[in-house]
């Protein structure tokens, strides 16, 4: 259920606030879902994507290196400490 909830709120930020609120919910909600990130960020991309702004997709790179260093930490963790 909360992780259900923090997807949803993670991926509602992008819509309705700020890009650091968006990024700090993403961040805490890599600790139960580490692929959140990289979601947030593809989501923000393809949402706010203009053709003459930029080559270099931002939040998806960020994003993808947010994931990395999740799944990073949780692979070093007992996983008897984020399973619950």
């Amino acid at each position: 259920m909360m992780r259900g909830a923090l997807v949803v709120a993670a991926l509602a930020s992008v819509l309705f606030f700020p890009w650091p609120v968006a990024a700090l919910l993403a961040l805490a909600g890599a600790l139960l879902s580490p692929w959140l990130p990289l979601a947030v960020g593809l989501f923000a991309d393809t949402l706010y994507f203009t053709p003459h702004a930029g080559a270099v997709p931002l939040a998806t790179l960020l994003g993808a290196l947010a994931t990395a260093v999740a799944l990073f930490v949780r692979s070093r963790l007992a996983t008897g400490i984020i399973g619950r």
